[in-house]
């Protein structure tokens, strides 16, 4: 059975109609983007439709998800990954693989809510007496402005698998860094963009300028060179190496060339 999901929009009776919309829409987004990484597809799986609106005291949307075609019903996963990010996000700053760029820019933009209107929580039904809840204060918009905020600038090489190429913002691939286990985002140039394409879901090495957090962990780099490194450079073969190397032993066999060195 599909999971719904709740949000109570600030901490108030009443909020702001276009703060409100502003995060609610945010809200949206987040789902959207979560249910694209766990589902593997730009699209999804899920669909959202308002089942819940209240004020109880502060205005309360409840969202059901519903399947976009015959696949598994991941609306449970989505919704725990939403709750788990955010609350890794505010305690750690830290994020898995579900929470992409994407979705890091929506809870910021919920967490800028919070001066205002007071902070919001999210939370799904309580089930099996586990409550699943999480609340995006001023404390998750410092962690995730430090999380995306670059502290150095320094040429550097990451290496990860190149996924989710977009040209939406300019032409650009994210590669989850095998160090930092987090993604970084590469900038292409557009001679570039043919080879990312053949790349892509392949593990690279990727050099460049790179912004650094606080930490040193990288955020997002000015490609200048990529390539695979899941497979070796093709060595030569015997007949392609054969007349690189002058003839040294004078016309000899090795043999009586060696002998001669004696």
């Amino acid at each position: 059975m599909a999971e719904s999901i709740f949000m109570r929009v600030g901490e108030g009776n009443t909020v702001d109609l276009q703060e409100f919309v502003r995060a609610t829409g945010n809200f949206l987004g987040l789902l959207q983007e979560v249910d694209s990484s766990v589902a593997e597809r730009k699209s999804g799986n899920l669909r959202w439709r308002v089942t819940t609106l209240q004020n109880n005291p502060s205005p309360i949307i409840g969202v059901t998800p519903s399947l976009r075609r015959a696949v598994r019903d991941t609306s449970e996963i989505v919704g725990r990954q939403v709750i788990a990010n955010i609350d890794s996000l505010t305690a750690r700053g830290e994020r898995n693989k579900f929470l992409s760029d994407a979705a890091l820019t929506r809870v910021e933009r919920i967490a800028k809510t919070a001066p205002k209107m007071g902070a919001s929580a999210i939370y799904t039904d309580v089930r099996d007496s586990r409550t699943l809840t999480t609340t995006v204060t001023i404390k998750t918009l410092s962690q995730v402005q430090d999380l995306t905020s670059p502290k150095s600038v320094s040429f550097g090489t990451v290496v990860g698998n190149l996924d989710t190429i977009s040209v939406h913002r300019g032409l650009e691939f994210r590669v989850w860094d095998e160090e930092s286990k987090r993604p970084v985002r590469c900038y292409l140039q557009p001679k570039q963009k043919a080879q990312a394409m053949e790349l892509l879901g392949v593990r690279v090495l990727v050099t460049g300028m790179v912004k650094a957090d606080r930490y040193g962990r990288p955020l997002s780099m000015t490609v200048e060179t990529f390539d695979s490194i899941l497979n070796p450079t093709r060595l030569p073969t015997i007949e392609e190496m054969r007349g690189l190397i002058p003839d040294f032993t004078g016309g000899l066999s090795l043999k009586e060339f060696f002998e001669d060195c004696d």
